[in-house]
């Protein structure tokens, strides 16, 4: 199973003695996995100002350091090894950080991104809405699908981050090892449009990006097509349970996220029927919002695409299937 370069930095670490630190990034600012006595350590060097102050959250402490050319930033995680949802905080903390043109802006996101994290695991969820299920359920049989077509279930579950993309930490549903993102939409029958949550989901770049739209419609039990929500989900969890404990971490850890009791027979009023997949290729002129040009104080954007003006963008999915999924 091939792992993230984040990852990989910290199992170097991990491995080494006490206060081994590995580098990650050197730009904006020196990002570093550490050893921290058996526990993840992500080091940072940046000055803060005396006005900036970063609090520990659930799962993760966070220590400051302010003595002139030798300020820092640590994030350790409170568990020892590397928790799934401490490599999660990390990578979105390197998302958000990259994504500014300054070191300013970057020390910005630094401390915006570690509060917004910090919220959103300290965040009491209840049961799911039926949107939030039948997104859910189009990124669970999209799963399937990759497990179906010859991915491993630890590599499988590692790209899903629709768990954290839905709560704005992160981007698309399913990232990989190599930059391509993959957005997953459900939509009624017929299709029409799909509501895109901000300008930089399906903004075009120089990254591989997948937008996916499956039909659903709410199945009764006589339709013995349908497929029941919390049983495809239960079904996914045993494939990736007999894994091993790295995959079944991060699905505990994803499901945990979204909000997810598997154990509640509630969510078993849920049964759909799937359509066929629709795939577009997000590349040079698909539409999308120009951020730029839009007025300062805007924020929280979120629109409609009408799928039929992006047609000429469609192709098949079995050629996504078999980009990603072949060995």
């Amino acid at each position: 199973m091939s792992i993230s370069p984040i990852e990989l930095a910290f199992t170097q670490a991990l491995n080494g003695p006490a206060r081994r630190m590995v580098v990650i990034r050197q730009a904006p600012f020196l990002f570093a996995a550490v050893n921290d006595n058996n526990r993840a350590a992500l080091f940072i060097r940046v000055s803060l100002s005396p006005t900036q102050v970063v609090g520990d959250g659930h799962g993760f402490s966070v220590t400051t350091m302010r003595s002139g050319d030798n300020d820092y930033v640590q994030i350790t995680a409170t568990d020892p090894g590397l928790p799934s949802l401490f490599l999660k905080l990390v990578e979105y903390l390197l998302e958000r950080v990259l994504a500014t043109d300054s070191i300013e802006d970057g020390v910005k996101a630094l401390t915006r991104s570690i509060e917004e994290y910090r919220r959103f695991v300290s965040h009491r969820r209840g049961r799911l809405s039926e949107s939030a299920v039948r997104g859910a359920f189009a990124e669970l049989l999209f799963l399937r699908l990759l497990l179906v077509s010859g991915m491993s279930p630890a590599e499988g579950v590692a790209s899903w981050r629709g768990p954290w993309a839905r709560a704005g930490l992160g981007v698309h549903d399913f990232s990989f090892p190599d930059g391509r993102g993959i957005e997953v939409k459900s939509t009624h029958q017929p299709p029409g449009s799909v509501r895109v949550s901000s300008p930089e989901q399906l903004a075009p770049s120089d990254r591989l990006l997948d937008l996916l739209v499956l039909p659903l419609e709410s199945a009764p039990e006589s339709i013995s097509a349908g497929i029941a929500f919390r049983q495809l989900a239960l079904d996914l969890q045993d494939a990736i349970y007999l894994a091993g404990p790295a995959a079944s971490e991060m699905w505990d850890a994803a499901l945990e996220a979204l909000g997810l009791n598997l154990g509640d027979e509630w969510y078993d009023r849920y049964r759909f029927l799937p359509g066929e997949w629709a795939r577009f290729v997000v590349s040079s002129n698909f539409p999308c919002l120009d951020v730029s040009s839009l007025s300062p104080g805007i924020s929280d954007i979120r629109y409609s695409l009408e799928l039929s003006t992006i047609a000429p963008f469609s192709a098949p999915i079995d050629e996504l299937l078999s980009e990603i999924c072949t060995p």
